[in-house]
């Protein structure tokens, strides 16, 4: 894995919980990640590395409140047979990072199209128009140098890769302009290999637990 991904292993939490609306409080061995908006308590998502330093007090800690708890792995592997007590294996997302330097390059886009970013409350809207017609958005947001992003709407179709291109560049444009090396984006297994093709690398899998 990157080095700035290693320390520290999950410092890029904070800023994902941005881009969801959550709120994110370091605790102990990783990150207590609040609820969707709009859920109740019970929706707070306790984040750690596996193996790390706590961790099993950690989890011990999220089975004893009731939250989820993901663990970030190296791999898929390294969580085969984990079942922390009062946790049922519930779901796993995968980790990828991409260095800003190279995803900042030229996309050549449709004529009459602009780029756009506009900052809100937690993070940056990423918005492509073509004619004035918003086609494809996203979001990105750096705290502490990490920098986490991801696509809200992009069409489906021949054009689609050009303009999850657009984002990305501007994304990474405006990650390395405050500092941050690397792009961090979660998303489902089945569209990692999507990405991979594109200049993303898997740097981990985020395994997730819930109460029995």
């Amino acid at each position: 894995m990157p080095e700035q991904h290693n320390t520290p292993a999950i410092g890029w939490v904070p800023a994902w919980a941005d881009l969801l609306g959550r709120t994110a409080e370091a605790a102990d061995a990783g990150f207590v990640v609040g609820g969707e908006p709009g859920q109740v308590a019970e929706g707070q998502e306790y984040v750690a590395l596996w193996p790390g330093q706590n961790a099993e007090e950690f989890a011990a800690k999220a089975a004893g409140e009731g939250g989820r708890l993901t663990l970030l792995c190296a791999d898929a592997g390294s969580a085969d047979g984990l079942a922390p007590g009062g946790l049922t294996r519930a779901s796993e997302r995968v980790l990828l990072m991409a260095p800003t330097a190279e995803l900042n390059t030229d996309v050549e886009l449709p004529e009459n199209s602009q780029v756009a970013l506009a900052p809100m409350e937690t993070y940056d809207a990423v918005e492509i128009t073509v004619f004035d017609r918003p086609v494809a958005r996203g979001r990105v947001q750096v705290r502490d140098d990490f920098a986490t992003v991801a696509i809200t709407e992009v069409p489906e179709g021949p054009e689609k890769e050009m303009f999850e291109r657009g984002l990305f560049a501007a994304m990474a444009e405006e990650a390395f302009l405050h500092g941050a090396e690397y792009l961090h984006m979660v998303v489902e297994p089945d569209a990692a290999g999507h990405f991979e093709e594109s200049g993303w690398t898997e740097a981990g899998r985020l395994v997730g637990f819930d109460k029995n």
